[in-house]
């Protein structure tokens, strides 16, 4: 009965077919579609193009840009009309990389229109800008030359073919931003000093006069050992800014830089000092974010809270993140309690503070699939109890469904592999929030850090 409604289902679908369509051979019915002519085409000159140079495809190590072939739309107007193509010369004994640009023309054919020739032993990184405001966006690569050491240049493309904007060795990344507010792009190339001698830097590279000038330098906080993010943001009084995130030797730091009249400064850096000394933070995973999502990035200040007894396997701390203005002063915007080994976080109201409450994980039943933070309020330390009013349960295993369904728990927020539910007991304290304002105070941890 099952092999005649098979055969006529099949004798249907075929029937289908034919009504409206030429019958294909059954090698043709499975076979990949065709790609369009113009891109068989491409593909043909590009090959051609890697034998004549003795060329392989390059590896691109970091960024959104990765693949060896990217069809782009350089001008635009909605159409990928430029294609670009990451090559090696494994023969070359100067400037082995290659860039290949391919533009399409008014018959859809592609047509080299430029090679542009790097120094290294692969590509590091790849991005696409509008540097020049006139409406078209420019290449920007990075080319590896050394563990730790890349030259960055940046290229426009006319009628004439390529034209070099910059070229600039480097140690530490790099970024775009607009931060002079025109319109277009700048670049911010970040230097460690290696020296000893001189200073870590922020050198801000501008169009002007039809290249890409080094118009200002701002100075980076002393002891840095890595830059581990960079991102652009607003400050707390709306300048446009720049959070650039250092390694040092006792944890992480945030310099926080604008652009003034006189160039680019660096507003925390504390002079006599040489570091960013309100912006320095240990003993936590948390990065500066913009954690509240009004658009100001926040750095985070950890606070250590009390313990509640000596068995206590590791000490917990609420996260005080501040925004920073232009004149460098800071102010406490957000105050959250971070579970990252959970991977949520909880968005406290101003009234909870390391003055008032304790935290205490409970990872004993983390082999049943449950770990749990309570939370406890403990407004006198020296004489009074600490007493629990909200525990938070991470759930995994088979059995999470049943046991987020215990007495008094609510869930949070669920997923294919875990629930997260919680317990509040407002009677031991009105701690202003209800299980509706605490299902949407809490979060899940999705950010990570990234650098080029």
């Amino acid at each position: 009965m099952g092999k005649r409604l098979l055969l006529a289902g099949l004798a249907a679908a075929l029937g289908l077919c034919l009504s409206g369509c030429v019958f294909e051979p059954v090698d043709k019915l499975y076979a990949l579609p065709a790609l369009p002519q113009e891109y068989r085409d491409l593909q043909a000159t590009i090959d051609a193009t890697m034998s004549g140079l003795g060329a392989e495809y390059a590896t691109i190590n970091y960024g959104s840009n990765t693949s060896t072939i990217q069809l782009l739309d350089m001008d635009g107007d909605g159409r990928q009309e430029t294609a670009a193509v990451f090559l090696r010369v494994a023969s070359a004994e100067e400037k082995p990389m290659r860039v290949c640009l391919f533009r399409q023309g008014s018959d859809q054919t592609y047509r080299q229109s430029a090679v542009l020739a790097g120094n290294g032993t692969s590509i590091n990184s790849v991005a696409y800008e509008d540097l020049t405001g006139d409406g078209s966006r420019e290449l920007i690569v990075s080319w590896q030359l050394s563990a730790g050491v890349h030259s960055l240049s940046a290229y426009s493309f006319g009628t004439n073919g390529a034209n070099e904007l910059m070229s600039v060795s480097y140690n530490e990344g790099y970024m775009t931003v607009d931060l002079n507010q025109d319109g277009s792009k700048e670049l911010i190339v970040f230097q460690r000093d290696i020296t000893g001698e001189g200073y870590n830097v922020a050198e801000y590279y501008d169009y002007q006069d039809g290249v890409m000038v080094l118009a200002s330098t701002g100075t980076l906080s002393d002891g840095m050992k890595d830059v581990v993010r960079s991102e652009s943001g607003l400050l707390a009084d709306g300048r446009p800014g720049v959070y650039v995130t250092l390694e040092i030797e006792a944890g992480w730091l945030t310099d926080v830089l604008t652009l003034e009249p006189g160039g680019l400064v660096n507003v925390t850096r504390d002079p006599e000092r040489g570091v960013s000394v309100d912006t320095r933070w240990s003993d936590t995973e948390a990065s500066t974010a913009d954690i509240n999502g009004d658009g100001v990035p926040e750095i985070p200040r950890p606070q250590r809270l009390p313990s509640v007894s000596e068995e206590e396997a590791a000490p917990q701390y609420l996260i005080y993140w501040q925004q920073f203005d232009s004149s460098g002063m800071g102010a406490t915007s957000t105050i959250t309690y971070h579970a990252f080994t959970d991977g949520w976080y909880l968005t406290l109201p101003n009234g909870w503070n390391a003055g008032n409450i304790t935290v205490v994980r409970d990872d004993s039943l983390s082999n049943r699939g449950e770990r749990a933070v309570t939370f406890y309020y403990w407004p006198d330390q020296k004489e009074g109890k600490p007493e629990r009013f909200l525990t938070i349960y991470y759930l995994t295993g088979s059995n999470r469904t049943a046991r987020s369904k215990l007495p008094g728990r609510t869930v949070l927020v669920s997923d294919s592999s875990a629930i997260y539910c919680a317990a509040l007991d407002t009677q031991v304290w009105d701690c202003g929030i209800s299980e509706e304002d605490l299902a949407q105070r809490f979060r899940l941890i999705t950010a990570a850090w990234s650098n080029r």
